[in-house]
């Protein structure tokens, strides 16, 4: 029964004992009867409801009654509850005291050994007998998973559960569905298709154990005939139990590929001949321009739709369904671009291949990608360029460069001997630090190079981190940038 069904049968059971000040001449009895069966009607259907569930939980253990052996599915499950149940499920190791204290309670050992694996926190605040709130589930489940919250929050929407607190029926039903999730070193594909020329979408019966994840151990597991890579790891999909989406060098147009997996199984699947669609090409520095896609345009980056992300990327994050479409909107993904080139022509020039700038293709909730000229080459002030790709196409490939003046750097402060913060005389509003690097030179003639930790930009503000050697005291040094891409007019660094 969900919450619109219990509500349906309060309504009759305040209609019940409403009518019968309608019937003065019942006895007291007589008119407690009807309400006494619909209120047993309520939790037989309650319990019907999850019965499955509750099932299959008895039967492992992990779900046990009262001390009348009553279940009550309809009651609100406690945190010491929940986490006696996460543990049970996912057959997490859970340690029991050596000398049992003379004052301890059941749930001991599992807040225990839910501290020891860091389901929560040791800070005193667990209430044990208090009920749960649905966040509290969603982001203990998540880390015992080792998954996002919002999955665990669209299974919990995908089940109906919509209030604060879970009962005991709720709770059970969404860890059988969470069970599906654990990760398991002996995942088989269930099924493969090519999304588009650079993009494979597989399904496990399983999720993939953590190491099977990384980019080492997928390009070994892995192998294509014909023969073709990974260029960077598989991604969970947010809200899927066990469907990645993985980056592939371009697919040969409309060929039949196979794919062994781990040397044991072998599935068949056709190359796409899809080119994603972007939307225009734009100049951004001296020697970088960047393509912009719209989700609009039915075009999502990867970034807003896999598990290891949504934690970071906020309302952008969603979870696709499994045709991976979100609010009716069908939408084709843009994978990792780790590796990827693309040709940039000048008007009467020669082509030049340009690549990619590493975690520019998703950033400050656009799709931007950023592509960068050869070291030392700068795109000519009043030239058309024309992009082109044999993996996307372009709706505005063209642009005229124009002469854009470099960044501005206006001071330099260490927070340690490695680590230094690099400030900018204004905001520039999207991911230009990327792959910059600056170069100390110290009063004594040494030099000392840092180069920007991918990510860390906060408005003006870039760390950057000193590849070899370290800052020493009482030297001064003089910054500069390595290139172009910034000039830094009488800059020392700070300490």
């Amino acid at each position: 029964m969900n919450k619109f069904q219990r509500n349906a049968a309060v309504m009759a059971l305040s209609a019940i004992i409403g009518g019968s000040a309608l019937l003065p001449y019942q006895t007291q009895a007589e008119q407690l009867a009807p309400v006494a069966d619909v209120q047993q009607a309520v939790v037989k259907n309650f319990e019907a409801q999850y019965s499955d569930a509750i099932r299959q939980l008895q039967a492992k253990g992990v779900l046990q009654g009262y001390e009348d052996g009553q279940i009550r599915p309809n009651k609100p499950v406690t945190n010491a509850e929940l986490l006696k149940m996460t543990l049970l499920t996912f057959r997490l190791e859970v340690t029991e005291a050596a000398e049992p204290e003379a004052n301890a309670k059941w749930y001991d050992a599992y807040v225990t050994s839910a501290i020891a694996l860091g389901l929560i926190e040791d800070d005193g605040k667990l209430q044990p007998s208090r009920p749960v709130e649905a966040a509290d589930v969603a982001a203990i489940l998540a880390k015992a998973l080792q998954r996002d919250t919002k999955s665990v929050l669209h299974w919990i929407d995908g089940l109906s559960i919509t209030g604060n607190h879970l009962t005991r029926g709720e709770m059970a039903e969404l860890l059988v569905q969470s069970e599906k999730a654990v990760r398991s070193e002996d995942a088989r594909i269930v099924s493969v298709r090519a999304l588009n020329k650079v993009a494979l979408e597989l399904t496990f019966d399983a999720p993939l154990a953590l190491e099977d994840e990384s980019r080492e151990a997928a390009s070994e597991n892995f192998a294509f005939e014909p023969e073709l890579k990974l260029v960077n790891q598989p991604r969970l999909k947010t809200g899927s139990i066990a469907t990645y989406i993985v980056p592939m060098q371009t697919m040969p147009e409309g060929e039949m590929m196979t794919l062994t997996y781990k040397g044991v199984q072998t599935v068949t699947f056709e190359a796409s001949d899809k080119l994603i669609p972007l939307r225009e090409a734009r100049q951004v520095t001296s020697d970088t321009f960047e393509i912009e896609s719209l989700r609009q345009d039915g075009v999502i980056d990867y970034g807003y739709v896999i598990s290891a992300y949504a934690g970071g990327r906020g309302s952008n994050a969603i979870a696709l369904d499994e045709e991976n479409s979100y609010n009716g909107q069908s939408l084709e993904i843009i994978p990792s671009l780790a590796s990827r080139t693309a040709v940039l022509t000048p008007d009467n020039g020669e082509p030049i291949t340009v690549s990619y700038v590493g975690y520019t293709q998703s950033t400050d909730g656009k799709q931007e990608p950023k592509f960068r000229l050869p070291q030392g080459q700068t795109l000519q002030p009043g030239t058309t360029y024309t992009v082109s790709s044999d993996w996307f196409t372009v709706e505005y490939a063209s642009f005229v460069a124009e002469e854009i003046d470099p960044l501005a750097i206006s001071s330099v402060q260490a927070v340690d001997d490695k680590t230094l913060q690099v400030t900018l005389s204004g905001d520039p509003g999207d991911e230009l630090f990327a792959y910059r690097s600056i170069q100390l030179t110290g009063n004594d003639g040494s030099t000392l190079t840092a180069q920007y930790k991918v990510q860390s930009r906060q408005g003006a503000v870039g760390i950057f981190e000193i590849s070899e050697g370290t800052v020493d005291e009482g030297i001064r040094y003089t910054v500069s940038p390595v290139g172009t891409w910034a000039v830094a007019d009488d800059v020392t660094l700070a300490e």
